[in-house]
């Protein structure tokens, strides 16, 4: 297919591969696998490093609205199929990440070229003792040694998964133009964005580790036969004061933010206003986090600065395979990562059905 002149960011003229040697490009640059899939992870690093944008490359092939191509004429040539598999990949991203909630939730992503690895956690003592012993800001005489906490590492590990969602082209559907083929991988990508959702949410309300390592810890409520608002300040309130996180939001099923939301004054419902407009009452001061992982007895508190990291082993990428069965190809969109809670402290769960001990 022979190459594409086209003018990269610095303004230099460079001689852009296509068909074999773009293929052969790309296995130099990142194995022979990356090119065979037609790796669209492996393509947009390509583009970044040749200074182009795929609508550079697509501007030079004639195309000047890609809704208007058909899938046939890209994912049929060699040339073109990593560039397809990019614009699968963004579409799939729009539902996965921009579609969906799941990013709310997450302090920090840790890129880490390992599906396996090591959980270092921050060693705050046992006891309130030992944490004032380790954090407590104090005069430190002349000489004295400065106290210190330490960064330790645990014995368990974390083991990436793989998740992913794919497409597959019968010949009749490799017709359909892009701009139709967007509104599937959108909708493809928002389920994935919910799936990986409800795993973020199981891992703040169960934790990562078998053992209960990283378990949250729990409060009751102050009359189990009938929770209301002052507990969910309780509850907020002590992990501030007592664990030292403040809340940010509140993590609940469909259920229990229609409770919240439809409490009464007597006869006059509290949040009046919300149900006019049709809105949750926000907790927090922020709208409920809705996920039917929780179950109906518990709402977990969470400081997103602190709760829950992600490591991502491999970025979300999308590669090009074939049924040897069925002649039918696919394109398949995937990721490596795990969700593990950080600062196990960070997140609460108030037990709606128990009270907490008495004060008295």
């Amino acid at each position: 297919m022979g190459s594409l002149q086209l003018k990269n960011q610095a303004g230099k003229t460079i001689q852009f591969p296509q068909g074999a040697d773009l293929k052969r490009a790309i296995s130099e640059k990142y194995g022979t696998k990356a090119a065979t899939n037609a790796s669209s992870y492996h393509f947009r690093h390509y583009l970044s490093e040749q200074g182009v944008t795929r609508k550079d490359v697509l501007r030079a092939m004639g195309y000047d609205n890609v809704k208007n191509i058909q899938v046939r004429e890209l994912l049929e040539n060699d040339g073109t199929k990593p560039l397809f598999n990019s614009i699968v990949e963004d579409g799939l991203r729009i539902g996965f990440e921009r579609d969906s909630n799941w990013q709310q939730l997450v302090a920090e992503t840790i890129p880490t070229d390992q599906f396996s690895y090591l959980w270092y956690y921050l060693d705050t003592g046992g006891t309130e003792e030992e944490k004032e012993e380790m954090f407590g800001l104090r005069d430190i005489g002349q000489g004295a040694p400065i106290p210190t906490g330490s960064i330790k590492v645990g014995e368990n590990s974390i083991k990436m998964h793989k998740r992913g969602r794919g497409l597959e082209w019968t010949d009749e559907s490799k017709r359909a133009n892009i701009s139709l083929v967007s509104l599937w991988l959108r909708q493809l990508g928002r389920q994935l964005g919910r799936q990986y959702e409800g795993v973020a949410v199981n891992r703040l309300l169960n934790g990562y580790f078998t053992d209960g390592t990283d378990s949250a810890p729990t409060v009751g409520v102050g009359d189990a036969s009938g929770w209301d608002l002052a507990d969910i300040f309780y509850a907020a309130a002590y992990q501030e004061e007592t664990l030292g996180y403040r809340p940010n939001r509140a993590i609940m099923n469909l259920e229990t933010a229609y409770k919240i939301t439809t409490m009464r004054d007597g006869n006059a419902y509290l949040y009046r206003n919300e149900l006019e407009n049709n809105q949750f009452a926000d907790v927090l001061n922020n709208k409920p986090f809705i996920s039917e992982q929780v179950p109906d007895n518990r709402i977990v508190l969470v400081d997103t600065s602190a709760a829950l990291v992600r490591y991502q082993g491999k970025a979300f990428g999308v590669e090009s395979d074939r049924n040897v069965k069925t002649q039918v190809e696919g394109s398949y969109g995937t990721e490596i990562s795990e969700f593990v809670p950080f600062i196990p402290e960070a997140r609460i769960i108030l037990t709606l059905d128990e009270a907490r001990p008495s004060l008295t």
